[in-house]
């Protein structure tokens, strides 16, 4: 048999599918909504297990690779995962430009040997 005749792929599964699946899933791991979306996932050991959880029972039911459920999740904003960075925005100002004001300040006016009131009272 073809494999690829029985893939399903991201772009297929609706909203409302992905929900039939997941409410289940969110009632029996006890994932409340708590005003950060559906699924939150921050450093917590717990949070990461129960989504990965989450995800694999996603993956399984719906016969999709965790990585696209993980894609579709995000698509239709239920994951809040804050553990993945920001990307760098192109208009940065680079690091040697704002350094400017700290220049000026001479290295000694902050060596306690060189000041002549560091240990007074």
């Amino acid at each position: 048999m073809d494999n690829a005749r029985n893939e399903i792929t991201v772009q297929q599964i609706s909203a409302e599918t992905l929900a039939e699946h997941l409410a289940p899933l969110l009632e029996q791991y006890d994932v409340r909504w708590r005003g950060h979306g559906f699924i939150y996932v921050d450093h917590e050991p717990y949070n990461i297990e129960t989504f990965h959880k989450i995800l694999a029972g996603l993956s399984t039911s719906l016969g999709v690779p965790t990585q696209q459920v993980r894609a579709r999740l995000v698509e239709c904003g239920w994951l809040n995962d804050v553990r993945v960075a920001h990307p760098v925005r192109e208009e940065a100002v680079p690091v040697a430009d704002t350094l400017d004001p700290w220049l000026t300040d001479s290295p000694e006016d902050d060596d306690p040997e060189m000041n002549e009131e560091y240990g007074r009272d």
